[in-house]
C-alpha cells in the first residue's frame, strides 16, 4: 500500500465520526430532517432503536418525517394488518443513465425486489411474501407493492479516492414506492440511497460499484421493513 492511499485512509478515518451516512430525507429541518416526537419511537425485534418520525394529517392519511425517506404517506387507519399476501411487483425505471450503466442499472431492478422479499419476511408482518405474481394463492387478501427508479448513478471509484467519504462517486439509488390493495393506494414513499455504508465512505475507492450499490439497496430495504414493521405493531414502543 502506497503512502498516498495510506494518507487517504488515515484522513477518512478521523472524519468518519463526522460523517451521517445512508437512505435520508433531504430536509433541512431536526435530525436528518426528523422530528422526533412521542409515539415515533420504537425499539426493533433485535434490539435496534428506530424512530419512524413524527406524523400529520395529510390527504386523508398521515404524512411522516421519516429520518430515511424523503416522502411517507400511510392512509388514515391503515397499518398493513389483515393480508395474507404482499407481492412485490417487478422494479420499474424512468432514470436517465450512461451507456456504461445499462448493467448496473438492470442489478438494481432486478436486486430490489428480492432484497425488499428477505427485509419483510423477518418482519412477520406478512404471511406469505412474493415477487410472482403466480404465487399469489387464489382467494388471498393482498397488498401490492410497485417501486420505480426515478435516479440513478453507478458512482466511480476515482471520484470516491479523493472525495468519497463526503459523496463523490458514491453510486445513487431514488425509488418512488406505491402500495395498493385493490387498487386503492394506501402507502406511498420516496427514498434516495448514496453510499450508506462507513466502508463506501472510507475505502469505497477499493470496491466495484456493484457491491456499494447493493449495500445501499439493502439499507433501502431495511429502513423500509422497519417502517412497516412498526405501524404493524410488530415493534414495541419506547
Amino acid at each position: 500500500m502506497n503512502k498516498l492511499t495510506l494518507k487517504f485512509l488515515s484522513s477518512a478515518a478521523c472524519a468518519a465520526a463526522l460523517v451521517l451516512v445512508g437512505c435520508a430525507t433531504s430536509s433541512d429541518s431536526g435530525s436528518n430532517g426528523a422530528s422526533k416526537g412521542p409515539g415515533s419511537g420504537f425499539r426493533a425485534t433485535d434490539g435496534r432503536n428506530i424512530d419512524i418520525g413524527r406524523s400529520s394529517t395529510a390527504n386523508g392519511g398521515r404524512n411522516f418525517r421519516n429520518p430515511h425517506m424523503e416522502k411517507c404517506w400511510v392512509a388514515e387507519g391503515f397499518n398493513f394488518n389483515g393480508y395474507d399476501t404482499i407481492y412485490i411487483a417487478p422494479t420499474e425505471s424512468t432514470a436517465k443513465f450512461q451507456n456504461d450503466e445499462a448493467r448496473p442499472h438492470q442489478i438494481a431492478k432486478d436486486r430490489l425486489p428480492v432484497e425488499l422479499a428477505s427485509y419483510f419476511k423477518l418482519t412477520g408482518v406478512f404471511p406469505n411474501v412474493v415477487t410472482r405474481e403466480s404465487d399469489i394463492k387464489p382467494g388471498a387478501k393482498v397488498l401490492r407493492l410497485s417501486n420505480t427508479i426515478t435516479e440513478y448513478s453507478k458512482g466511480g471509484g476515482a471520484a470516491r479516492y479523493f472525495a468519497g467519504l463526503y459523496g463523490a462517486g458514491q453510486p445513487v439509488l431514488r425509488v418512488v414506492g406505491s402500495t395498493k390493495d385493490s387498487g386503492k393506494e394506501v402507502f406511498t414513499y420516496e427514498m434516495r440511497c448514496s453510499g450508506v455504508s462507513a466502508g463506501a465512505r472510507m475505502t469505497g475507492a477499493f470496491r466495484a460499484d456493484e457491491d456499494i450499490q447493493i449495500e445501499d439497496i439493502r439499507s433501502l430495504a431495511l429502513d423500509l421493513s422497519d417502517f412497516v414493521a412498526a405501524i404493524a405493531g410488530k415493534y414495541q414502543a419506547r
